[in-house]
């Protein structure tokens, strides 16, 4: 990440130059008939950016530990093409079914054990089962009645 409170750009002035500025901002807000903007002390800013300095690297260290890395690797080929073999047709099946292993497999990389996964067009309730079988909260939601209240049971009737 760049350190953009930490670079030369974004450093205070020396005491005795932000003194001369302290100075010319007066002139100026006497003129215009406002107030100088840069009124404050000089200890007190560094003071100010000391501690904005230490809750940035506080909040950058979370950051990082919050990051999912990407790396490839023979075990790990992520790739943008997911090659996983259709749902085999059985009573029941839903017209759009997508296979369990992939939706494990999304849910993986997209989230984390105790993350809540939503569903708003549930379906058979594949994506729903995956989230529940690895551990994550859910929300499910389905126009159709019928089909809603046939995935709720199936749902109940799992084995976790």
């Amino acid at each position: 990440m760049a350190g953009f409170l930490l670079s030369r750009q974004w450093q205070l002035p020396n005491e005795s130059d932000y003194l001369k500025l302290q100075e010319l901002f007066n002139q100026v807000a006497v003129k215009q008939f406002s107030d100088n903007p840069l009124s404050r002390q000089h200890a007190d800013l560094v003071s100010e950016q000391k501690l904005l300095n230490r809750e940035y690297h506080e909040l950058s260290q979370q950051y990082q530990l919050l990051r999912r890395q990407f790396t490839v690797t023979v075990d790990v080929p992520y790739t943008d093409v997911w090659v996983y073999p259709p749902v085999q047709y059985y009573p029941g099946k839903h017209p759009c079914e997508k296979p369990s292993a992939m939706m494990e497999h999304i849910i993986n990389s997209s989230s984390r054990e105790g993350d809540v996964v939503a569903d708003f067009f549930m379906g058979s309730g594949a994506t729903i089962k995956a989230a529940l079988k690895l551990n994550r909260r859910v929300i499910g939601v389905e126009l159709e009645t019928d089909r809603f209240k046939q995935t709720k049971e199936e749902i109940n009737n799992m084995k976790l």
